[in-house]
């Protein structure tokens, strides 16, 4: 490219100002630009001419067309979500796993075999809301199968104690929870109130002398099965 030559340079100049120059060609121009004063002048010029001619120019808007083309490429569209990035999708999946989960150890959790009616099955869970024990309510409201499903470190001294809530009376102690992720049967009295009308509550307390708490530690209800 003979940049001296001044047709060829005013030439490129007015197809770089214009934008016509595209490709390979503009970016050997842009390197040549700096280091040749003649091409700097003859940018200089075109640039003038064209402030000079836009100046004088009506204002007239863009067609929808550009602005729409503009739109498409400034903020393009977010793409269609498929069914397998669907966060609903693998928080189902993640539901079924805990289902099956279960599924899997319930003779671990010594509960009473399929068909039996009247069952009342409750979950207790932590802050996380991660389930930390279930209780089961079954042979006519006596019997109260309770299982740990995350065993938890405690106070040498503190036991964690599980209470029935009825109405505005007093919470019932109805024993001490398993924290060993292990399973174990309760016989409820036969002067007990049913349990299923009831909530369940959980408290942390010592183990010597456990008082009725004002507050739970943690609370859950009942769910017919």
């Amino acid at each position: 490219m003979n940049v001296h030559y001044p047709p060829l340079s005013d030439h490129l100049a007015a197809e770089y100002v214009l934008g016509t120059l595209h490709g390979l060609a503009r970016r050997r121009f842009e390197r040549l630009l700096p280091a040749h004063p003649t091409l700097q002048r003859a940018v200089t010029e075109w640039e003038r001419r064209l402030n000079r001619l836009a100046s004088a120019s009506v204002p007239a808007p863009p067609p929808p067309a550009v602005w729409k083309g503009l739109e498409r490429r400034l903020f393009p569209a977010e793409p269609r979500r498929r069914w397998w990035d669907s966060l609903a999708f693998w928080r189902g999946l993640a539901a079924a796993g805990v289902l099956a989960a279960v599924i899997a150890v319930a003779p671990r959790l010594a509960l009473p075999p399929p068909g039996e009616a009247d069952m009342n099955f409750a979950a207790i869970r932590g802050k996380q809301r991660e389930v930390l024990w279930t209780v089961a309510l079954t042979d006519g409201n006596r019997l109260l199968h309770v299982s740990n499903l995350r065993p938890m470190t405690m106070p040498p001294d503190q036991r964690c104690f599980l209470w029935l809530k009825t109405g505005g009376q007093a919470p019932v102690m109805l024993d001490a929870l398993p924290d060993d992720g292990g399973a174990r049967t309760l016989h409820l009295p036969a002067d007990m109130p049913q349990p299923n009308q009831g909530d369940l509550w959980v408290s942390m307390q010592p183990a010597s002398d456990p008082a009725p708490p004002a507050q739970p530690l943690y609370q859950t209800h009942w769910q017919a099965l």
